[in-house]
């Protein structure tokens, strides 16, 4: 079955990090996206880490992790958000996705 991923920045786009809202179904999350490193992190709605899990894009994959996050469904969020990042080369205010 496939279905979708909406993600929404909550606040600011150009500050140092921007916190995004994900939902999937019946879950939802957050992230934050690093504008200078480009590093995604699961977080809480407060913007605060969960766990050390993170997308570095200077090695092109995630690392660690953290504590109740699916991580075949945070790689998908970082993905759409790098897709909508570099097609605009700032932080989008919206990204989507499929997951199957």
């Amino acid at each position: 079955m496939t279905a979708s991923i909406g993600i929404w920045a909550q606040g600011d786009l150009t500050g140092d990090v921007v916190l995004y809202r994900w939902e999937a179904d019946d879950q939802t999350g957050f992230v934050t996206f690093e504008a200078a490193t480009q590093r995604i992190r699961p977080a809480d709605q407060s913007a605060q880490p969960i766990g050390d899990l993170q997308y570095d894009p200077t090695a092109g994959e995630a690392s660690g992790t953290a504590d109740g996050v699916e991580r075949r469904l945070f790689n998908q969020v970082v993905v759409a958000i790098m897709r909508a990042y570099r097609r605009s080369g700032s932080a989008p205010s919206t990204a989507h996705a499929y997951y199957y």
